[in-house]
């Protein structure tokens, strides 16, 4: 029962990616199915088709995974050791790291990272209907949501599944996961106006098995890149309310430089 319990929790991660994964494979049979009997019908040979096929894999390894794992990410990103990286080791894991600049502060993106999840928790800000083919009670919120802006280690992410909570640096750092899965978001200020937001994935060994990283990478890349942009739509439509009215994010304090003195100081 409880590896059971470890396979759903980590469907629900890997789950839409998979099902990505499936609905390419299956556009590819159908187009290589159409093209041999296109070939059969006309006689003409089809050793192009094979051989294209053939560098396909090669081109992505060579090419493409690095740049998919680290997507939006400079190289110094990519090496910086980040908040969760301690909780699996790099040796033998899969990684992948993403990064986005949003106009924005920090207290103006840390409510929607702070409500993250599935349920009645703020969603992921990426394809629902994707999630929800995996089994997931998955809506975006398109506000902030006070009564999840207090996050604790431990506390679910998804109800009655294994995915929790691992660690908070409040305004800094969220991460999310089980033992064999670390989701981290961190949030780093540029300058007065301006933060860099970097994800990082750490898959263990056991989890992502010897084929992971060709499974998980593409997939994984179009659905975090849809949430990242979402991130970025609701942290900068948050900042632009909070210049209009001057007023403070809910769930964030005004930071010290910019709270008013109290009376004769």
């Amino acid at each position: 029962m409880k590896g059971w319990a470890a396979l759903r929790a980590s469907a629900i991660m890997l789950g839409p990616s998979l099902v990505l994964d499936g609905m390419v494979a299956a556009s590819v049979l159908a187009a290589s199915a159409a093209a041999w009997e296109q070939g059969r019908r006309s006689g003409r040979p089809i050793w192009k088709l094979a051989a294209g096929g053939a560098l396909i894999p090669w081109v992505y390894r060579l090419f493409l995974r690095s740049r998919m794992q680290r997507l939006g990410a400079t190289r110094q990103e990519e090496l910086q050791s980040l908040p969760g990286d301690e909780l699996i080791p790099l040796r033998g894991a899969l990684e992948l790291t993403h990064a986005i600049t949003l106009r924005a502060r920090p207290e103006d993106v840390w409510p929607w990272l702070a409500q993250i999840g599935g349920g009645e928790r703020g969603g992921f800000y990426s394809y629902d209907w994707l999630e929800r083919l995996v089994g997931l009670s998955v809506h975006s919120a398109e506000r902030i949501l006070p009564e999840y802006q207090q996050p604790k280690p431990g506390d679910p992410i998804i109800p009655e599944e294994q995915w929790r909570v691992l660690r908070v640096d409040s305004g800094r750092a969220f991460v999310l996961g089980n033992e064999d899965l670390t989701w981290a978001f961190v949030v780093q200020p540029i300058d007065a106006n301006d933060t860099r937001l970097v994800v990082r994935v750490r898959v263990s060994p056991r989890q992502a098995g010897p084929f992971g990283s060709s499974l998980i990478t593409l997939p994984h890349l179009i659905m975090q890149r849809k949430m990242l942009k979402g991130l970025r739509r609701r942290s900068e439509r948050t900042a632009r309310q909070r210049e209009a009215v001057g007023a403070v994010v809910p769930g964030m304090a005004r930071p010290a430089s910019e709270q008013t003195p109290a009376p004769g100081v």
